[in-house]
């Protein structure tokens, strides 16, 4: 009968399903667990006995392994001189071996049973040819010492496979807690997304706000004779504009170009300054108040009388442009509208933040219903049923 044997739970459980809901499976899983430790605890605790039974054991069959007269032997002195240095290497790997085994920290019972079998596992190879060499001339005490060890590995992997329901429940517990903590992170996430929406649909209600307010205001400044009357004088100033802009055309008409070309033809910077004229005139006059234009007509004496008069008519209706220009008041609707137009994007932005706040929402749903359906699975291979 093997050492282990008196661990072996001849228990006859008849399998009882149990019926929890979902705010009972954390305090039924806590107390599981807290159950499997007790019971991982008792078999850590008796496998350390063991390791204690097999060092008095090692202990003894090392000491009349140790007394052996190997010089009294017949055979050859190389010989004897290569047994006796392995057997001083192999009783050494022996102690080397119940040290690592009495010196484990208690861990979990799978772990701890991991940690014993990496240390035989060890031995077995830093100790065969020790082994194979002493075994020369040292049979029966080698094969004592080996036997030994070879029983307390076997009772090892008895008691792991007669107690496999332990270490399987103590994985099923904490895949179900890691299940539980994102079925509680998935919650609270879809929690933290309607405060999100909230707070999204309150911004976009005060910016809504804020825009009809800056509505009223700007109805209100149009009724106001303020406005009127910069309304007015806009639209004269816009009269005014097309007054000039044609004194301005009509001066194109009294340059030869075709003159001005022929004279400046060798020129490239001039010729440039006519083709970009000749192309708007309007613009690049404005520009630069027509200043590279005379200044192709002065020095190409093109300039005529008619020329001169007209420029300094246009002089003199850009003063009075401007003058009036400086009268009219500013536009009090103006920065309104500029406020409305940038909390208009701002609102569109937050509808599209809220959008995909909704769509998190949805795929939390999603991973939610997987998540919990995956759970009731994992309960079920330990009988446990979702109310």
């Amino acid at each position: 009968m093997g050492i282990f044997d008196f661990l072996k739970k001849e228990k006859e459980k008849e399998i009882i399903s149990e019926k929890l809901t979902f705010s009972e499976i954390e305090d039924w899983i806590e107390r599981k667990r807290k159950e499997n430790e007790i019971e991982e605890r008792e078999l850590v605790i008796s496998i350390k006995d063991r390791i204690k039974n097999l060092d008095n054991e090692l202990k003894i069959k090392l000491s009349l392994l140790d007394e052996i007269d190997i010089e009294s032997r017949k055979e050859d002195g190389r010989i004897k001189r290569v047994v006796s240095n392995s057997r001083i290497q192999y009783i050494g790997a022996v102690n080397n071996l119940m040290a690592n085994l009495e010196n484990l920290k208690e861990t979990s019972f799978p772990d701890f049973v991991k940690k014993i079998d990496r240390a035989l596992s060890e031995f077995n190879k830093t100790s065969f040819k020790n082994y194979e060499r002493t075994t020369i001339l040292i049979g029966k005490e080698m094969a004592d010492i080996k036997e030994e060890v070879k029983s307390f590995s076997k009772d090892l992997v008895e008691i792991f496979n007669n107690n496999k329901e332990i270490s399987e429940l103590s994985q099923r517990i904490g895949l179900i807690k890691s299940k539980l903590n994102l079925l509680d992170s998935t919650e609270k996430n879809k929690i933290g997304i309607k405060k999100t929406i909230i707070s999204l649909d309150e911004k976009i209600k005060q910016d809504e706000k804020e825009n009809q307010r800056c509505l009223t205001e700007i109805e209100k400044i149009k009724q106001s004779e303020n406005y009127k009357n910069m309304l007015e004088k806009k639209e004269k100033l816009n009269i005014l504009k097309e007054e000039f802009r044609e004194k301005i055309l009509t001066l194109k008409q009294l340059i030869d170009f075709k003159a001005l070309t022929n004279f400046f033809h060798t020129n490239e910077k001039q010729m440039n300054i006519l083709k970009e004229y000749k192309t708007d005139f309007y613009t690049n006059f404005e520009q630069d108040n027509g200043k590279r234009i005379l200044d192709l007509l002065k020095e190409s004496k093109l300039n005529t009388n008619i020329i001169s008069e007209r420029e300094n008519l246009i002089k003199a209706k850009k003063e009075i442009l401007e003058n009036y220009e400086k009268e009219i008041e500013k536009d009090e609707t103006h920065n309104l509208n500029y406020k409305i137009e940038k909390i208009t994007i701002e609102i569109e932005n937050l509808k599209i933040e809220k959008v995909k706040e909704r769509k998190r929402k949805e795929k939390l749903n999603i991973n939610k219903e997987e998540l919990a359906s995956s759970l009731k699975q994992e309960l079920g291979k330990i009988n446990i049923e979702i109310k």
